[in-house]
């Protein structure tokens, strides 16, 4: 009896601690590969920035994410380098490519999902909401989506205060050097900056991304000429364009800049960026409202 009392006694106690043990540890979220600017800038907006182990090269501009590891232009990905980064999601814009690597990613147990990157704001609001319901964080995505809504209020309200007074004309250039250099017409990201500000696209006839060209230059008659803001060096400045042709045949106009990412994809920093645009092209339009 003895024996039997003391075996089902030491039972009771393994009962006991067994119920009383901590909890099993949490798994650790999957670290993240985040492909496209605008992707990218969410991510670290949303609070996920320190699962971010790599990013494309585009989305390196940002300065949270300029000590992330690159994996190169996010149209040409390779799986062996994503793969070596350990990551197990990879969040990117609908750019992100080619698709064979895309399934090669998947085959190997990454999941990977695309959000669309049209230059919109709802696509922006949309985006910023799918990022947030992926991460886990619905909320903070809604807080983000509202502060994004409140920028662009005051945004509209800057652009209203000047309503009636001829519009800046704006030609938005992309350029890597003197030799990559293309305008940006309608449907792209520019483009809605520009008109974000209360300004006109000087090259609204065009249609995406075109070769820059000196008449439809001369023709465009821009005030201001935007430019990513990483550009404007390897362009030589305003000296710099200044000297080529179309531009140098336009007089008066003025050097606007914005960030790079903010040039490539409409994130959560949509509202600051048209807020730096209007204080250079209206600074008279209650300048710094829009911070």
């Amino acid at each position: 009896m003895r024996r039997t009392a003391s075996k089902w006694g030491l039972l009771a106690a393994l009962f006991s601690l067994a119920a009383h043990a901590a909890p099993p540890a949490a798994k650790p979220a999957p670290k993240l590969i985040t492909i496209g600017p605008a992707i990218t800038q969410t991510v670290f907006a949303l609070g996920a920035g320190d699962r971010v182990v790599g990013v494309d090269d585009s989305s390196a501009a940002l300065p949270e994410a300029s000590k992330v590891r690159t994996v190169g232009y996010q149209r040409a990905l390779s799986a062996e380098g994503v793969l070596s980064l350990g990551a197990g999601v990879l969040l990117g814009s609908a750019e992100a490519g080619p698709p064979a690597v895309l399934t090669q990613l998947k085959q190997a147990g990454m999941t990977v999902e695309t959000f669309a990157n049209e230059p919109t704001v709802e696509a922006a609001r949309s985006r910023i909401q799918g990022i947030a319901e992926r991460l886990g964080v619905p909320e903070q995505g809604r807080a983000l989506v509202a502060k994004l809504d409140e920028d662009l209020a005051k945004a509209a309200g800057r652009a209203a205060q000047v309503k009636g007074t001829k519009p800046p004309r704006i030609l938005a250039i992309y350029a890597r050097g003197a030799g990559t250099m293309m305008v940006a017409g309608s449907g792209t990201v520019a483009d809605t900056l520009i008109r974000l500000t209360g300004g006109v696209n000087a090259a609204e006839s065009l249609q995406g991304y075109k070769p820059l060209g000196a008449e439809a230059v001369v023709a465009a008659a821009p005030e201001f000429v935007l430019l990513p803001a990483g550009s404007v060096a390897t362009v030589g400045g305003a000296e710099g364009l200044a000297k080529l042709p179309g531009l140098s045949q336009v007089k008066g106009w003025k050097l606007v800049t914005v960030e790079d990412v903010d040039f490539m994809g409409l994130g959560p920093g949509l509202g600051r960026a048209v807020a730096r645009v209007q204080d250079s092209v209206a600074p008279v339009a209650g300048k710094g409202g829009g911070r």
